[in-house]
């Protein structure tokens, strides 16, 4: 008797030794799936899908586990509440996120121009005044975002006017003091502050009035007044005082005239004249021992000057000048005088 098996033909039939194998294999790998299956069920709520290839190794530094939590916006500020219009303002976006995700901001605004990008950006404001509406909407990335708006308001700032600016005595004897006032008003309403210098002395006090100590070293000196509002607008105007042992020359007034205009005009703070235009200054001495001698200056202009009587002529633009007049007698005691001039853009300034 043979130990092979005999198929139908009566050849005999060779053992697969392979077969087995492979039926342990196909098993095997039915269990895996199985298992693979199950543990999907049991962990279907945490699955994710990861675009590299390496394990994770936890999670991500920042991203909460938990429900997403939209962003809060603190505030949204402008670096002033009034903008000059055509002009350029920061705005700044205070914003935090609890899930600690990073933050987009997006900008818009009713009128005017936005630059810049992130918390911080500057908005270039129309010509015209009025309020207009800034708008940002803070985005997580993560479905998450919050919203707020701002109101900007444009209007032109004046700069405070000063309508007076004197001292109790034109002139001291060395080491005495005076008392100095300012008058000045705001058409905006705003607070003014003032800030006082001197050429020489000491100045005591502050706001509208000080009191002015002289110096030893005779001469003229000249205490001066900056008045300011909080959004920029600044005036200023100066008073000579004369330190000596003997009493000066006293000016009694200026004579102003234009020349081949009538576009020049006294104001309440001092004269206007409009642009390009000249006109002539003569100082009157109405007090003490001649012959006199006249020292001319001006910080803006052109002045050329011919004893008691000199010329100037405005510049090109808006603004405002200061022109200055030194007398001295025959004692060589010093008396000052100004002129503030204002030059004026537009002819309805003179109507």
């Amino acid at each position: 008797m043979t130990d092979a098996a005999e198929g139908s033909s009566g050849a005999p039939l060779k053992k697969d030794s392979g077969g087995g194998q492979r039926k342990a294999a196909v098993v095997v790998g039915l269990v895996c799936v199985g298992v693979v299956a199950a543990v999907v069920a049991m962990n279907s709520g945490n699955l994710s899908v990861h675009s590299d290839v390496s394990e994770p190794t936890g999670l991500q530094a920042g991203v909460s586990t938990g429900p997403n939590r939209a962003p809060v916006i603190r505030s949204v500020t402008p670096a002033t509440d009034r903008i000059e219009p055509f002009d350029m303002c920061e705005v700044v976006c205070d914003a935090v996120d609890d899930d600690g995700d990073p933050l987009t901001y997006t900008w818009t605004v009713s009128q005017g121009d936005l630059y810049g990008d992130g918390a911080t950006i500057e908005w270039g404001s129309p010509a015209e005044e009025g309020l207009f509406k800034l708008t940002v909407v803070v985005d997580d990335g993560r479905g998450g975002s919050a919203e707020t708006s701002a109101s900007l308001r444009v209007k032109t700032n004046y700069a405070p006017q000063i309508a007076s600016l004197s001292a109790v005595s034109g002139w001291i004897v060395p080491g005495a003091s005076t008392y100095v006032s300012c008058a000045a008003t705001d058409a905006d309403g705003d607070d003014i502050a003032y800030e006082w210098v001197t050429t020489g002395g000491e100045t005591f006090g502050q706001g509208r009035a000080i009191v002015w100590l002289a110096p030893a070293e005779a001469g003229s000196y000249w205490i001066t007044v900056f008045a300011r509002d909080a959004y920029g607008g600044e005036s200023r105007r100066g008073v000579p005082i004369s330190v000596t042992l003997s009493e000066p020359p006293t000016i009694g007034q200026f004579v102003i005239k234009g020349v081949d205009t009538d576009l020049v005009k006294q104001s309440e703070s001092g004269w206007k004249i409009f642009r390009g235009r000249s006109c002539t200054i003569e100082c009157v001495v109405v007090d003490g021992d001649g012959p006199f001698t006249y020292s001319w200056s001006a910080n803006k202009g052109t002045l050329t000057a011919d004893g008691a009587i000199a010329r100037w002529d405005a510049f090109d633009g808006r603004g405002e000048a200061a022109i200055i007049v030194d007398v001295t007698d025959v004692h060589g005691s010093v008396a000052s005088g100004i002129v503030s001039m204002t030059v004026e853009t537009c002819t309805c300034a003179f109507k």
